[in-house]
């Protein structure tokens, strides 16, 4: 799946398996600052925008029972609906090079249903592709819904459902390859900007990750070299997949200059340091799609954030579409 010039939107309003609310007023605020007419204006073809919900999936306080997350059916909707859209965004295209997929929310926790989407793709080419993962994010995410104190937040359960944990939701079991295999393992995904000195990742999560051999770079390493150590990421799994995506959660990025994300994560790395490290990845051939997450419109009244963040994504996008030219 070589690079493609054109692109297909994805938007997901949604903030249904979060702390806070705020989420699923991210496409909107993308498209107020206008994504759509920057990637135009830089000559990028927009194939097409599709909205993959029906009307917001929005938050509620609901109670839960242990094992279980908070507004399950819910969430597991928004990911069956989000498998559904990329699939179609991915396999409609006549073309054997489908559009670069930018799928803009939004609830990390749709994740899973991204990957499956690629891997359904990657099943059907002759020979068959691997799928690969770069998931820069400052948290585990590997929190379980059979935690004895859990927080009942499917957000930070991603991880869990990604690599297909035993202790992870049932219903989030269907968003896998088509071998019925979890669509993460240590062969074919990175976890990029962990915070190591954050709370929340427990040490258990850490020794799960260094027990079974996941590729972890901590956001001090980002912060020190992001360049380098995007570099380095990318050359583990380009040895290893055929299709990479990539999914930014915007917690990554240190919040005393930057506060987009839903959930502040004193990360250390900055902006223009995670922008940087960003390129490197959306310059690889190997690289078809990228799925922005996390972001709370209400923490950026006047979007200069999201149009900076907006204006990254078109400049490395058309960067693209020239080298596949």
């Amino acid at each position: 799946m070589a690079a493609s010039g054109s692109v297909s939107i994805t938007y997901v309003a949604a903030d249904c398996g979060s702390v806070i609310p705020g989420k699923s007023k991210a496409p909107q605020a993308f498209q107020d600052a206008g994504i759509v007419k920057k990637l135009r204006d830089a000559g990028i073809p927009i194939v097409s925008e599709l909205d993959a919900l029906e009307s917001p999936a929005r938050y509620s306080l609901k109670s839960f029972p242990h094992g279980s997350v908070r507004n399950e059916e819910l969430n597991i909707s928004v990911c069956q609906s989000v498998r559904r859209a990329v699939s179609h965004n991915i396999m409609a295209s006549s073309s054997d090079q489908p559009p670069f997929q930018l799928i803009i929310g939004g609830e990390c926790s749709m994740c899973p249903a991204i990957l499956s989407s690629f891997w359904e793709y990657a099943a059907s080419q002759s020979p068959p592709k691997r799928v690969g993962l770069i998931y820069i994010d400052a948290d585990t995410d590997l929190a379980s819904p059979n935690d004895p104190h859990s927080t009942g937040n499917l957000a930070g359960m991603n991880m869990t459902h990604l690599i297909g944990r035993d202790n992870g939701l049932e219903t989030m079991r269907q968003f896998s390859r088509p071998s019925g295999e979890a669509v993460c393992d240590p062969s074919n995904m990175v976890l990029f900007g962990i915070n190591m000195a954050f709370p929340g990742n427990k040490p258990e999560h850490f020794a799960y990750l260094f027990d079974n051999e996941y590729a972890v770079v901590s956001s001090a390493s980002v912060a020190l070299s992001p360049e380098e150590s995007a570099r380095k990421a990318l050359r583990r799994l380009e040895e290893n997949t055929d299709i990479i995506m990539v999914h930014l959660d915007v917690d990554s990025i240190d919040p005393r200059l930057f506060p987009l994300a839903n959930l502040p994560n004193f990360t250390g790395v900055t902006f223009e340091q995670m922008m940087a490290a960003l390129g490197v990845f959306l310059a690889s051939d190997k690289v078809a799609g990228l799925t922005i997450a996390e972001v709370n419109p209400d923490h950026d009244p006047g979007l200069g954030m999201v149009e900076s963040l907006s204006e990254e994504i078109v400049q490395m996008l058309s960067s693209r579409r020239f080298a596949s030219s």
